[in-house]
């Protein structure tokens, strides 16, 4: 067997094919040895979500640890990194029943659980944690899982690892916490404007709060992380000591205590089922109604499609009041910017362009006859009635 063949018996991902090919005296030599692309065998299968095929694999003796010496960012990753990747617990399963190391850390320190937490995969973060990973593991930057799944919205991720007693303490080199990441603090220093909180950290935000995240705590620079935040929400500080100092009741609730949850709250919500006292139930309610109207009020506006014969407003497809979305990233196939992304992206990728086309939106070069076919069709066509009529009586006098 040769290993073009192998390659093709193994992207078929038929199970049949594979325990016959794994009686051949090559194949457990070939299945050893990265393909082209860096990759090793078993990747490609995870990959592709075949947990049957790969599981001839191991059987058959394959290295459930082989390191992919694929260039770029996934240099070093396992069999459990891409089985992370694509979001696949059944690989995760089947890897762990056969030793595989499920806190392998890639050439950057990247876990498994990194990966998971970082691209938002869900189900594999809970049954990572459920195997009992590292789950205060760092990577070359020191980064913990936790610290991606704050900086990016990430509220469920977030949530799991916390019940699976992530630590809240950071070794950060310049004395930010949790809440600093949460709520963009160094994104925002960076831009040097006034910068627009994504309505998921506000989720992320009291969630770490309530877990023990102290709201006030001073970084090297003397900064809280409301220190840009409360420029755009100036009631987001005085609602997140509320909620601090109200932890241990608020997390006893019979309810599960998100933004949406505490901006809807009423004070007989408060008193009766969390056991606040009235004074505190009132002033929690008056901030958070007071910190949504703040919010409402930097949300864009929706458009509205106005009927050019009636004059009557049409009505329009308008984003949901409030999203747990993580913040939108760089779009992965092109590397261009999705539809509605955080702001500061946006922001930056018009700075940093050479191109005037991309400065505004409004101010793109045109052509003369692109810009009169947009907007001067009559102007267009009478100029070309006159051309007309002038290259026919010139015609005429010729003849």
């Amino acid at each position: 067997m040769h290993s073009a063949e192998l390659m093709r018996i193994l992207f078929r991902g038929r199970k049949a094919e594979i325990e016959a090919a794994a009686k051949d005296k090559s194949f457990l030599t070939l299945c050893n040895q990265p393909l082209p692309n860096g990759q090793y065998p078993i990747h490609a299968l995870v990959v592709g979500k075949c947990a049957e095929a790969a599981e001839v694999l191991l059987q058959a003796g394959v290295n459930a640890n082989a390191e992919s010496q694929e260039p770029g960012d996934t240099l070093g990753f396992t069999a459990a990194h891409y089985a992370a990747i694509v979001d696949c617990v059944s690989v995760l399963e089947l890897l762990e029943r056969h030793g595989a190391d499920l806190n392998h850390a890639a050439a950057d320190r990247w876990t498994p659980l990194h990966v998971a937490t970082f691209r938002g995969k869900t189900a594999a973060v809970r049954k990572l944690l459920q195997l009992k990973v590292n789950v205060n593991c760092t990577t070359t930057a020191g980064h913990t899982p936790l610290m991606f799944a704050v900086n990016l919205g990430r509220v469920k991720e977030a949530r799991c690892l916390l019940q699976s007693n992530a630590t809240i303490e950071l070794n950060d080199p310049r004395h930010d916490n949790l809440l600093h990441y949460a709520l963009h603090h160094r994104l925002a220093q960076a831009i040097g404007i006034e910068y627009k909180l994504p309505d998921s950290q506000l989720d992320v935000a009291v969630l770490l709060v309530l877990n023990g995240v102290c709201p006030d705590e001073f970084n090297d620079e003397g900064h809280t992380p409301t220190r840009y935040a409360e420029e755009t929400l100036p009631s987001l500080p005085k609602a997140l000591n509320l909620l601090f100092s109200n932890a241990i009741k608020l997390l006893c609730a019979p309810t599960e205590m998100n933004y949406l949850t505490l901006a809807a709250a009423t004070v007989e919500f408060f008193v009766e089922k969390v056991g606040l006292d009235t004074a505190q139930a009132q002033a929690l309610v008056e901030v958070m109604a007071t910190l949504e109207e703040e919010r409402q009020a930097i949300r864009p506006k929706p458009p509205t499609n106005v009927d050019r014969i009636g004059g009557a407003a049409a009505p329009s497809v308008s984003q949901a009041v409030h999203t747990t979305l993580p913040p939108r990233e760089l779009d992965e196939d092109g590397g261009g910017l999705r539809k509605g992304m955080c702001p500061f992206l946006e922001r930056t990728a018009k700075h940093h362009t050479k191109d005037p086309a991309c400065k505004g939106t409004d101010k793109r070069p045109r052509f003369f006859i692109l810009y009169t076919l947009r907007h001067r069709r009559n102007t267009l066509l009478l100029i070309g009635t006159a051309f007309l009529f002038g290259y026919y009586c010139g015609q005429r006098r010729r003849v």
